[in-house]
């Protein structure tokens, strides 16, 4: 089901956050880049989660890492959301789920808001991308609080600091 593996070099991304601006995952070659794949604003946990991850996000370029958020379309529902909490990371929107695909972190036909513009990962999953682009560590939530905390990201680049940004 899942068709990245630890090694295996990171797909390309090319998405626009929700101010419109574009993304791209090799324009941070050099840097680890941390991928979160959240449900969407509509979740009251999901919400917490980007509060909680906003609240840290500062670290994040002190550790050589770029953190990105992908959410499966509903660009003026995150839009709106993003202002209103003042979000600093890049709040990406996946409009076809074309990456969602790619990167294994869709289920067969997950449509909660029963829309066709603004689908669901299968469940909150986040990559970790080397500096060299590389997959390094991958999670898929597997229960309320299966993924990776903030300061859990934060403790794992700081050994990746200490090995050529690897981990």
């Amino acid at each position: 089901m899942f068709p990245l593996k630890n090694g295996d070099a990171a797909p390309e991304i090319a998405l626009r956050d929700v101010r419109g601006d574009e993304w791209k995952l090799s324009n941070h070659k050099g840097k680890m880049v941390a991928l979160y794949f959240a449900r969407g604003e509509y979740c009251p946990t999901t919400r917490g989660e980007l509060a909680l991850w906003d609240s840290f996000s500062h670290l994040f370029p002190k550790m050589n890492c770029e953190l990105a958020f992908l959410v499966n379309g509903g660009r003026e529902e995150h839009r709106a959301f993003a202002e209103a909490i003042h979000f600093r990371p890049s709040l990406l929107i996946d409009e076809d789920g074309a990456v969602g695909t790619v990167y294994g972190v869709y289920g067969v036909n997950h449509n909660d808001m029963k829309r066709d513009d603004y689908k669901n990962y299968i469940a909150p999953a986040a990559y970790l991308i080397d500096a060299e682009g590389l997959v390094s560590a991958f999670w898929l939530a597997s229960a309320p609080r299966g993924m990776p905390t903030p300061e859990t990201m934060l403790g794992i680049l700081a050994y990746a600091e200490h090995n050529d940004w690897k981990y």
